[in-house]
């Protein structure tokens, strides 16, 4: 388990450091957070998520950087921290049911991290130190109370699934709060109780009236696309599943003991982590997109899990060295291959620098080689998240602009040429002179092929 934990913080860090938090709607984030020069209100009833990933940037912010790569890692911290912190208060609370939480990031976070912004994530996240307190910390402790009610406010505005994940864990913190002798501890419950169904309350606000009809469909869809394309991590974490149901029976669990039988769950593990780089053709980010819905699957069937590792031990005792076993690789596995989609995406990034420091004006993507095959070499290139190009050009190019990307079409194949050039013209520009990004050059481009357009 240590292996595969040290593994896991590495793939955190390499993500931190290759600006792995601009992916997707992180780059829009981002420019939100730089234009407004502090805290900005993304949804109502996912603020909590998205305060906790600006507040390092704000931070910075607040203590005067104005080094955009600076702010990018901090940026980077704040998307990629809900994971380490909940798994190390884990580790604390209940060293021995640790293993629970490496199986839940492996299985639901891992499948859908990519995407660092996604409010999804810091919902199952916090979810765990709660289920934590409640089933295995007796009695409650100050240092315990604390992380339940922390992580029960920041539950409150997280994510529209505390509709489902929050009643469980209100029922968990009643019978708790009934049995508790000390009065300060059945108040901790209370209040417990009270934000959670404070969460549930936001959950049906946000479900009622989404943000846009699309955040709602794009939900469904994923679940539909996933049922019928699983991917690769997702496809082989079925199969891990499977292993670990397999270990119910006697002679499976007498299987794993065997050296042969290690040797080619090692063997499934490097091929498993490797798939980026060995097949960059393959490697498509947006699906873990697509999987967010299992931040919600994962927690509440693992809940019943924990639920028997603290009031039924002894049905899970026989199988709990394998289950341990297999967890951790589970967590390693994954972790390896975000290791190797993040490679990928340093790749990429460094072809989006070379297009804007070489290239002037407005540069049509879909004119270079780089976004009509899935792979150039062995650079994966479905990275290109359409709607937020331009920010992401402006964040990783020089601070004298001097071209800016424009992507064609969306997902579904629909071009956008149109609908975008708004935001490539000077009125649109985001302003964010405090930070040296001056938009001269660029402009000067623009105006020039605009008096000279090509033949």
């Amino acid at each position: 388990m240590t292996m595969a934990c040290l593994v896991f913080l590495a793939s955190i860090l390499y993500a931190v450091l290759t600006a792995r938090a601009l992916y997707d709607d992180g780059s829009y984030y981002f420019m939100r957070v730089l234009a407004a020069g502090g805290f900005t209100e993304m949804l109502f009833t996912r603020g909590h998520a998205a305060f906790l990933f600006q507040l390092p940037v704000v931070i910075a912010l607040k203590c005067g950087i104005r080094d955009l790569t600076q702010l990018q890692l901090a940026f980077g911290l704040g998307c990629f921290c809900a994971w380490p912190v909940a798994m190390v208060v884990c580790l604390r609370l209940a060293p021995k049911h640790f293993w629970l939480v490496a199986l839940a990031c492996g299985a639901g976070y891992l499948n859908a991290a990519f995407v660092a912004v996604g409010e999804h994530v810091v919902a199952h996240a916090f979810f765990w130190p709660v289920v934590f307190v409640l089933l295995f910390v007796r009695p409650l402790t100050p240092g315990a109370a604390v992380v339940l009610l922390l992580s029960s406010v920041i539950l409150v505005r997280s994510y529209e699934t505390m509709l489902f994940l929050a009643p469980p864990l209100a029922w968990l913190a009643w019978r708790r709060a009934r049995t508790a002798e000390i009065p300060w501890q059945r108040i901790v419950f209370l209040l417990t109780i009270f934000f959670l169904l404070a969460s549930i309350l936001i959950a049906v606000d946000g479900t009622l009236h989404p943000c846009t009809l699309s955040s709602t469909n794009s939900f469904k869809i994923g679940v539909l696309s996933v049922l019928a394309s699983p991917g690769w991590t997702i496809g082989w974490t079925a199969a891990w599943l499977a292993l670990l149901l397999a270990c119910f029976f006697a002679k499976f669990r007498q299987m794993l003991s065997w050296r042969s039988s290690w040797l080619l769950l090692a063997g499934i593990i490097l091929l498993w982590g490797a798939w980026p780089l060995l097949s960059p053709a393959s490697l498509y980010p947006y699906k873990q997109y697509e999987a967010r819905f299992l931040d919600l699957i994962v927690p509440l069937g693992l809940l019943v899990v924990a639920w028997m590792l603290a009031n039924r031990p002894a049905w899970l005792e026989a199988q709990r060295k394998q289950l341990v076993h297999l967890s951790a690789a589970l967590l390693l596995a994954q972790s390896l291959w975000h290791l190797g989609a993040t490679e990928q995406w340093r790749g990429y990034l460094n072809v989006w620098r070379h297009l804007v420091t070489t290239q002037k004006g407005l540069v049509d993507l879909t004119a270079t080689d780089y976004w009509r095959q899935p792979a150039v070499g062995r650079q994966a290139t479905r990275f290109v998240w359409e709607m937020d190009a331009r920010d992401l050009a402006i964040e990783i190019g020089p601070r004298h602009v001097q071209a800016l990307l424009l992507p064609g079409v969306t997902e579904s194949g629909e071009v956008v040429h149109i609908t975008l050039l708004n935001q490539f013209t000077s009125a649109e520009l985001p302003d964010l002179a405090r930070y040296g990004v001056d938009y001269t050059a660029y402009l000067a481009a623009l105006d020039a092929a605009k008096k000279n357009p090509p033949p």
